[in-house]
């Protein structure tokens, strides 16, 4: 096993995250999701446990394929519930093979008492397994 494997998730997270109550409106997460330059967010209950995560994915096909108003619906109403989250310690590959076997490209990071401590995106998970491709390889094989 190689040690971009067994890194562990935390070391993963590039930025804090981003988070949101159940009663933000979708307007709301768009505008952060927007200025902070990334695709999802984390809504977390008062303990800071995750109970939902509102994606793009989620904004194309719960809000806008279905013809709704953003600045009216509630994040509650169209985020996916109790997302999959994945615990700090465990080890990159992990992460990466819970991403491809769902097909997520977010994934929240939580301590051992279900806290959330971060969100690592597919780029994230992928970045540790880069310098491991040999590029050439890639080229020849296209």
């Amino acid at each position: 096993m190689s040690q971009a494997e067994e890194l562990p998730v935390v070391s993963l997270i590039t930025k804090p995250p981003i988070v949101m109550k159940p009663e933000d409106t979708v307007e709301e997460a768009i505008k952060k999701m927007a200025d902070e330059n990334i695709g999802s967010v984390v809504i977390v209950d008062k303990d800071l446990k995750p109970i939902g995560i509102f994606t793009e994915r989620d904004l194309l096909r719960r809000v806008c394929a279905q013809g709704l108003d953003p600045e009216n619906v509630k994040l509650k109403d169209v985020m996916t519930r109790d997302p999959i989250a994945i615990k700090e310690s465990e080890p990159a590959r992990r992460a990466l093979e819970t991403m491809l076997h769902f097909g997520f490209r977010h994934l929240p990071v939580v301590d051992s008492e279900g806290r959330l401590v971060g969100i690592i995106s597919i780029k994230d998970v992928s970045k540790p397994f880069v310098g491991e491709v040999d590029i050439e390889e890639l080229h020849s094989a296209g």
